[in-house]
C-alpha cells in the first residue's frame, strides 16, 4: 500500500523527490521533506506533464511552514526602526497570530483573510494597520518563494474616515489656560499657538531657539522614549514665534534654574511624557474648565482653526505644522479658511488674540 500510495517518488536523505518519465525523458524533482507534502505535488506536476509533456511552471516547496514561523522569519530579517516594528509585533501578536499563526501559510486565501478582517473591533484606519506587518509577511513568503502568489495583493485597504475634530475657541483656550496648572501653564500656551506635535514638544531644546531671528527650529522628536530625527522631510520646519509663545519662552527661560537643554520638563525634573500630561494635566484642567472631553492632539487642531478662522494664509498654517502638503489643511479644516490677508501670524493676534485678552474676564489662578 505505502509503495503505491508513493509512485513516482523516491526519498534521498529526508527529501522526497519526484521520478518520472515523459516522451523517453527521466524528470527529477524535489519535492519536500513531508511525505504528505510530496505527494501533493507529485500529483500536481504528473498532470502537468501529462497535459505538457514536461513541468511548465515552478512549484513552491514550504514544507507546511506556518504563517506564525514565517513571521518569525520575516521579524528577524526585516529593517525597520525599533518603535516601528514594536507596533508590528503588538498587531501581529494581538490580532493576527491569533487567527493564522497555526495555518499552514499556503493555506490562507484571499476570501479568509477578507473575512477575518470583517470581524475585527477596530476603525477601518486601524484595520489597514494591524494588516500593514501582515502584508509584509506574505510579500516576505513570496519574495523567500515559499508562496506562488500573494492572496493579500487582491486585498486592498479600507476607506477611511477621517475623525472629527474638536478643537479649542479662542475663549476656550483663555478658560482652560486659567484653569491648567500653572507649572504647565507656558507648555499649553506654546502647544495651543504654534501646533507643535507632543513629540516635537518634548525633546525641544534651548538650542533650537532663536529668539533673535524668532523662530523654533523642529529638528527632532521623541516616540515612546526615543529621540530621534521627524519622520518627514516637511516635520523639519521653523516655526515663527508669536508674541504669547515668546513670553511664555522667556518667562520658561528665566525659570530654567538648572540649566536644562530640554525647554520643558516635569515638576521631578525630567522628560515630559504623553500619558502623564494627558491623564494628570489635560483632563482635569478640562474638567475644571468646565470644556467636554477631547484628546490632547486637539492642541494641534486648535492652532490650525484659530489661524485659519482669523485669516491667516492656509500655506503658512500648513508650513507652521509641518504638513506633508496643503491637502490636508483644506480637507481637514476647510470651514475654518476665510478670506486670508496675512502670512505671519498677525492676523491672529490683531483678530483673535489681543482683543479677547483685553476684555477676558479675571478667573483665579491655580
Amino acid at each position: 500500500m505505502a509503495k503505491k500510495k508513493n509512485h513516482h517518488l523516491e526519498q534521498r536523505g529526508d527529501t522526497w523527490h519526484l521520478v518520472a518519465m515523459s516522451g523517453g525523458k527521466r524528470i527529477k524533482k524535489a519535492l519536500s521533506k513531508s511525505v504528505l507534502e510530496a505527494r501533493r505535488l507529485r500529483d500536481e506536476y504528473l498532470e502537468d506533464i501529462r497535459l505538457t509533456g514536461d513541468i511548465s511552471k515552478p512549484k513552491v516547496h514550504t514544507d507546511g511552514m506556518l504563517f506564525g514561523e514565517v513571521a518569525t522569519q520575516w521579524a528577524e530579517v526585516h529593517e525597520v526602526e525599533a518603535s516601528t516594528m514594536k507596533d508590528y509585533k503588538s498587531a501581529l501578536n494581538t490580532y493576527i497570530l491569533p487567527e493564522y499563526g497555526n495555518t499552514p501559510i499556503e493555506d490562507i486565501r484571499r476570501t479568509d483573510i477578507i473575512l477575518f478582517r470583517k470581524k475585527l473591533p477596530c476603525s477601518n484606519k486601524r484595520k489597514n494597520n494591524v494588516f500593514v506587518p501582515m502584508r509584509c509577511v506574505f510579500r516576505f513568503a513570496l519574495e523567500e518563494e515559499y508562496l506562488e502568489k500573494n492572496p493579500m495583493a487582491l486585498v486592498k485597504n479600507l476607506t477611511e474616515t477621517p475623525p472629527d475634530i474638536y478643537p479649542l475657541s479662542m475663549d476656550e483656550v483663555f478658560v482652560f489656560l486659567k484653569s491648567v496648572s500653572q507649572f504647565y501653564k507656558n507648555f499649553f500656551i506654546i502647544a495651543f499657538f504654534t501646533g507643535m506635535r507632543f513629540g516635537e514638544m518634548a525633546v525641544l531644546k534651548w538650542g533650537n531657539i532663536d529668539f533673535k531671528l524668532g523662530i523654533i527650529k523642529v529638528r527632532e522628536t521623541r516616540v515612546r522614549g526615543v529621540e530621534k530625527i521627524p519622520k518627514t522631510e516637511s516635520s523639519y520646519r521653523d516655526i515663527d514665534i508669536l508674541p504669547p509663545v515668546r513670553e511664555a519662552l522667556e518667562e520658561l527661560k528665566k525659570n530654567n534654574t538648572n540649566n536644562s537643554e530640554y525647554v520643558f520638563l516635569n515638576k521631578a525634573g525630567r522628560p515630559l511624557l504623553p500619558n502623564s500630561i494627558n491623564n494628570h494635566t489635560w483632563k482635569p484642567a478640562l474638567i475644571k474648565a468646565g470644556l467636554k472631553p477631547r484628546s490632547l492632539y486637539q492642541t494641534r487642531h486648535t492652532f490650525a482653526t484659530l489661524m485659519l478662522d482669523s485669516g491667516e494664509h492656509p500655506g503658512w498654517v500648513h508650513r507652521m505644522m509641518g504638513h506633508v502638503n496643503m491637502k490636508m489643511i483644506y480637507e481637514r479644516y476647510y470651514k475654518y479658511i476665510k478670506n486670508y490677508r496675512n502670512s505671519d501670524g498677525e492676523a491672529f493676534m490683531s483678530n483673535a488674540f489681543e482683543p479677547y485678552s483685553e476684555t477676558a474676564p479675571e478667573l483665579p489662578d491655580n
